[in-house]
């Protein structure tokens, strides 16, 4: 019972990328308010860029460093409002909200829930994985322990929706997103998935719409097209759909994509880009054959059978749904058949009602796509930042790889997402490491700067400045900074 090395390591971090909200638009924001704010995983519009912002590409605790503010560990990301950047975090029964000045650093205030339930999870996610998102002024921010919880530029807590509990081994991943007053959470679990709208005004629920997925690790994107209602379009397993954001209802599906959703959906003009594992084949094998380790013959495997094989052992949860300790047949054919249906990155045409399978699927990258990091699509160009320190730069009309080779002094995991601004795109590898590329087709290597410290999240880029987060800490450089 040998799990494939390639989808162990999506199990293992998928929740980190996956804090990404993806936007087609960000309500009535002119493009230089947008360009000093990042409010929301991967920025404006969900893209990932800051164009107009000029981040330095050379920085160190010495060198363009404006401050460094010791902070609780999580894995979500920084967001960035005009004035403050907000961040989550877990402590021991403490989940945490907190503001920092944007110029300084300084804490501002600090916000402490206590967490409603205590979710087994494995080892690799935390409490506070999921990004928050901001209006700007507000911060709404999501805990699988708690639900979804809302507070004010000042730290008042403005309202609170009690969710869950969920069942996930893995972890819940996917971020709240935010689209008018419309905030948008996607909770796809083992069982009774769905996907909710409620008023970021009070927190009244407008819709749920209950979803066939399971355990996906998605965050979702609002499109608007010029005509028609706005569309909320979620990454699930074996499927990407579309909802109406007035009132969840289903518009369009595209199936065949992966069952276990990696990055976020990106848009180019008229696509949609997404990504998931799979195959075509089950990577498991058949029950009886690993019932050969059944050894009280009560034809469920205990944990403690399989023992001597390192991966089944530590991941015995993902099979175990129930969590009673074993796993009988229903549950591993479950998951045994769930890892087939397509893989890959594959962009899909835009327009349409209903299955759109057959007609609206361009192409199918199956090869050099990455386990963790969500695509970039920066100056007509998609990047992909795969582990190992692999990065392809590919043509979006067409999937061609148009450029491949490596990060010479990062080669190791990415959890980060690739971001981009001023012509140059910024890679964090799980290290600290941070290459620094020359956009382009054939793109080149600018710069590597060595943090030191792990990093799990996606760097936020706003105003001129780079803000990191590490395990212990949020960094933010700028031009001449020291």
């Amino acid at each position: 019972m040998k799990l494939k090395s390639s989808l162990l390591i999506l199990i293992v971090s998928l929740f980190v990328v996956v804090n990404s909200p993806t936007y087609a638009q960000q309500g009535s924001k002119t493009s230089a308010t947008r360009t000093r704010e990042w409010l929301q995983f991967r920025g404006p519009d969900g893209t990932g860029v800051a164009e107009g912002s000029a981040p330095p590409a050379e920085f160190s605790a010495t060198k363009n460093l404006v401050w460094k503010t010791a902070v609780p560990f999580a894995r979500s990301s920084p967001i960035v409002t005009a004035d403050r950047v907000f961040l989550t975090a877990s402590e021991g029964d403490k989940l945490i909200t907190l503001a920092l000045d944007r110029k300084t650093g300084k804490t501002l205030w600090r916000r402490e829930v206590p967490r409603a339930r205590h979710m087994s999870i494995y080892r690799a996610n935390d409490a506070a994985s999921p990004t928050p998102v901001s209006d700007g002024k507000n911060v709404f921010a999501f805990f699988a322990e708690l639900g979804l919880i809302s507070y004010g530029p000042d730290g008042k807590e403005r309202w609170r929706l009690p969710m869950g509990p969920f069942n996930s081994f893995y972890g819940m991943a996917a971020s709240p997103v935010l689209a008018g007053n419309t905030l948008v959470m996607v909770c796809d679990q083992r069982a009774d998935s769905y996907v909710i709208a409620v008023d970021a005004r009070d927190g009244k629920v407008l819709w749920k719409k209950s979803r066939p997925n399971y355990e996906a690790y998605s965050t979702p994107a609002i499109y608007k097209p010029k005509d028609g209602p706005t569309q909320v379009i979620v990454l699930g397993s074996q499927t990407v759909d579309a909802y109406s954001l007035d009132k969840g209802e289903r518009l369009w599906w595209v199936s065949k994509i992966g069952s276990y959703p990696k990055g976020v959906p990106i848009f180019g003009p008229g696509l949609i880009y997404v990504m998931a594992d799979g195959g075509d084949d089950p990577f498991l094998p058949p029950f009886e054959e690993v019932m050969k380790a059944d050894a009280n013959k009560d034809q469920r495997l205990q944990r403690e059978e399989v023992k001597a094989n390192a991966d089944a052992y530590e991941h015995f949860g993902w099979l175990d749904s129930n969590n009673d300790g074993s796993v009988e047949r229903s549950e591993y054919d479950f998951v045994r058949n769930s890892t087939t249906g397509g893989q890959g990155l594959t962009a899909v045409r835009l327009g349409g009602k209903g299955d759109l399978t057959p007609t609206n699927v361009v192409w199918n990258l199956k090869k050099s796509y990455p386990s963790i990091p969500a695509p970039l699509i920066y100056r007509g160009i998609i990047y992909l930042m795969k582990e190992g320190g692999i990065v392809s730069s590919v043509d979006p009309a067409s999937g061609q790889v148009l450029k491949q080779g490596r990060t010479p002094e990062a080669l190791e995991e990415y959890y980060a997402s690739p971001v981009a601004a001023d012509g140059k795109i910024f890679v964090v590898s799980a290290s600290g490491k941070v290459t620094v590329l020359k956009a382009d087709a054939q793109w080149e290597i600018v710069a590597t700067n060595d943090l030191g410290e792990e990093v799990w999240a996606t760097p936020a880029i706003a105003g001129g400045n780079l803000f990191i987060r590490s395990r212990g800490a949020l960094y933010s450089f700028g031009q001449g900074g020291n």
